[in-house]
């Protein structure tokens, strides 16, 4: 099973969400893989059903009571559960005294002065997540802690730049930066974050002066570790107020499921300890102490020791070059790119063989298109991908990028959005070559929220608002007691023109303009029409109930069903403003619609 939250402070109530900072275990579900994904093809779409074969993973911030410290919380047994090094979830603690690095390895092996180590610095956040249930409120604020290094200094003043994980600020409300050795604490904001690969930029502007920054790999410089290369983790894990630093090597280079993000991007496995707390601080190289990585989480449980995963250097370097200063330089859209297909493997001879596949030709085979994706009007079913930006691809849909053998994801992810990229196919047994504009996708059922209010409408006492993994989340981390039709969308809903969005009519608010829809009768449905006009998402949604509050008719009429069951909701257009007006007050809802929207009483 995925693993997505952790620990909460002693005391603490448990936390619905799929934030690594929750307050309780909870889990993605785990489905058989399909030879036809879009893990290959695109980050965002790798749901848990492309990476169930991976073990359990969980993003953890190690919490504590008032003082002390507390290791995460095992309630359920995650043997193999993958832990993302997070967080340490504290109250505020008051440090009198200077702290000193921790000795645990001989100072000849490293290629710094561990004394004098400033560059890597702990980051003391207060968040506060949105409730998906009831979206129009947070909840309670917490405190947390993790880790992070100043990568540039300002040319003026003691300010910087410091890079760490995105799931460290995931909606933050308030940061302050500590460096090491120093009790001083210095508020911090957020200037950049790039949910997808979990990688951020705090920005301070003082308290920098004496720190030199971690050295950043340029140019050819930028690579992937070797196998067997020896590394430095640094950070403040749980347990202590000094700065920690554990070696090992490199062991594993591959594409892999992000338990912050539920998107796939590649990463490298270490056998260096990332405990709760490190998440965010630098992975430095032995030889030349540059940065290599960023430490975004671990493994969990008793049969799995010593392992770690970073964001390795290129996947920086491209979130670093995509967030740029100089406002002379062209500015890069963060967000990873993705073809937006779904692809079938080709280890099938008679498969290849009625692709009209000549002997050498490899490559992956195109089963579905998604709307207003990068591959729309340019590749069709049926085509065999064979070449993506000048890079063979093999039947198993891997490739040789960045001198290791990669899922093809790995390409894309090096690109930005706007991007032109060549694909070599054959269609219909000729080879040809089609250029692809690279966008980002539009997950039918997004995933991976933060820093986001949650779109939501309320009407006539019901309650719609947009399907998401969060929303689902409610019900456990691992669905298994979530609405099923609710989570077939999740796993197989696939968006066209009329379906971009899965809207769901999530409570009902009992009133009189409400009586005899029921939320055990028309609750959890998702809405299919408004007047017998199919609304594709949240926005025509929401378009299309105004027009009917304004409009000649006397009635608002919605179709909702759970797939093959269908039902009608029928509103009065008379009776709806006041009923509105009479049930925010009522239920004591301090809005009846979400920032996104205008109220619908409003022409």
């Amino acid at each position: 099973r995925i693993l997505s939250a952790h620990s909460a402070a002693p005391g603490g109530s448990s936390r619905r969400s799929v934030s690594p900072r929750s307050g309780s275990s909870t889990h993605a579900p785990a489905h058989a893989s399909r030879a036809m994904s879009a893990a290959l093809a695109t980050a965002p779409m790798a749901s848990a059903r492309a990476t169930a074969s991976a073990f359990a993973r969980r993003s953890g911030r190690a919490s504590a009571a008032r003082g002390t410290s507390a290791s995460v919380p095992h309630r359920r047994r995650p043997s193999l559960a993958r832990r993302a090094a997070a967080v340490d979830v504290i109250p505020p603690v008051e440090e009198d005294d200077e702290v000193s690095p921790t000795d645990s390895i001989d100072d000849d092996d490293l290629p710094f002065d561990l004394d004098e180590y400033k560059a890597v610095v702990k980051l003391l956040v207060t968040f506060q997540e949105p409730d998906w249930v009831n979206p129009w409120s947070n909840k309670t604020a917490q405190r947390s802690t993790g880790s992070g290094c100043v990568i540039r200094r300002h040319s003026k003043g003691g300010g910087g730049v410091i890079l760490t994980a995105a799931h460290v600020v995931a909606n933050a409300t308030f940061i302050q930066v500590q460096l090491a050795n120093s009790p001083e604490k210095h508020v911090g904001k957020v200037v950049s974050v790039l949910h997808e690969v979990d990688l951020a930029l705090v920005e301070v502007q003082e308290g920098l002066e004496d720190v030199e920054p971690v050295p950043l790999p340029l140019g050819k410089e930028v690579r992937l570790p070797k196998l067997r290369e020896k590394v430095y983790v640094l950070g403040f894990p749980v347990g202590g107020n000094d700065l920690s630093i554990t070696e090992g090597v490199v062991s594993r280079i591959e594409v892999q499921s992000y338990s912050h993000s539920h998107a796939r991007a590649l990463a490298v496995t270490v056998d260096a300890a990332i405990n709760s707390g490190n998440s965010g601080g630098p992975v430095l190289s032995q030889t030349t102490g540059g940065l290599v990585g960023v430490a975004f989480q671990g493994y969990a449980g008793s049969s799995v020791e010593n392992q770690g995963h970073m964001v390795p250097a290129p996947v920086v370097d491209r979130f670093l070059r995509g967030w740029d200063k100089d406002k002379d330089a062209a500015q890069k859209e963060p967000r990873l790119p993705s073809l937006g297909v779904h692809l079938q493997l080709l280890n099938s001879p008679s498969l290849r063989k009625f692709l009209k596949m000549r002997d050498g030709q490899t490559g992956v085979m195109v089963t579905h298109v998604e709307h207003g994706s990068s591959a729309e009007g340019t590749l069709k079913s049926g085509d065999v991908l064979m070449e993506v930006d000048g890079v063979k691809l093999a039947n198993d849909g891997s490739s040789v990028f960045l001198g290791q053998r990669l899922a093809m994801v790995a390409i894309l992810q090096a690109r930005f959005i706007g991007d032109e990229v060549p694909i070599k196919l054959l269609r219909d047994g000729e080879e040809m070559t089609k250029v692809v504009t690279l966008k980002a996708l539009r997950q039918l059922v997004p995933r991976g929220q933060y820093d986001i209010r949650p779109p939501f409408v309320l009407v006539g006492g019901l309650l719609f608002q947009p399907l998401s993994l969060e929303y689902l989340q409610s019900w456990g981390g691992d669905l298994k007691d979530a609405p099923t039709h609710l989570v077939e969308e999740y796993y197989d809903g696939i968006s066209g023109p009329d379906k971009k969005e899965v809207v769901v009519l999530s409570q009902v608010l009992s009133d009189d303009v409400n009586v005899g829809f029921t939320f055990d009768s028309v609750g959890l449905d998702y809405v299919a029409s408004v007047n017998n006009q199919p609304v594709a998402d949240m926005e025509a949604f929401v378009e299309a109930l105004r027009k009917g509050v304004h409009g000649a008719d006397e009635f608002i009429t919605l179709e909702v069903t759970r797939g093959n069951v269908r039902n009608v909701v029928v509103l009065e257009v008379a009776k709806l403003k006041e009923a509105d007006e009479l049930i925010q007050e009522r239920y004591q809802i301090p809005t009846r619609h979400s920032v996104h929207f205008r109220d619908i009483h409003e022409k």
